[in-house]
């Protein structure tokens, strides 16, 4: 883990320096050593942050809803929302609307493509 992904870690889960020592159980002094890079994150440190960091982004099903809990974090990155879909994509492949917007995304291309054969059809005649 760098120092950069460790500093974005703490940020993500909204803890100070102070915050992110004691839920790690180091010092203050050490957590500044990861964020400037003067000491290396150790695996076990960086194993249990990533820990920290999946249990805030969790998966509820409320009554054939898909929750994403993001009740702690700032912002959520547009890759950390497609490793959601991706980790829960058969619960979502189950939910009707989203199965339609599929659906009418594959017809939708196959329309297209359709269209573009004929056109290429076509113009290979015209030069014959």
């Amino acid at each position: 883990m760098t120092k950069e992904e460790f500093k974005a870690a703490r940020k993500q889960l909204n803890l100070t320096q102070t915050e992110m020592g004691k839920e790690l159980g180091v010092s203050n002094r050490t957590i500044q050593g990861y964020e400037y890079g003067h000491q290396k994150v150790s695996k076990s440190i960086a194993l249990i942050l990533n820990q920290k960091i999946s249990a805030t982004v969790t998966h509820h099903s409320i009554a054939n809803t898909i929750v994403m809990d993001v009740e702690n974090l700032k912002t959520v990155s547009l890759q950390e929302m497609a490793q959601f879909c991706l980790r829960y994509k058969k619960e979502f492949l189950d939910v009707p609307e989203i199965k339609i917007l599929i659906d009418f995304e594959r017809k939708d291309a196959e329309a297209k493509l359709m269209e573009q054969h004929i056109i290429l059809k076509n113009m290979k005649n015209k030069g014959d």
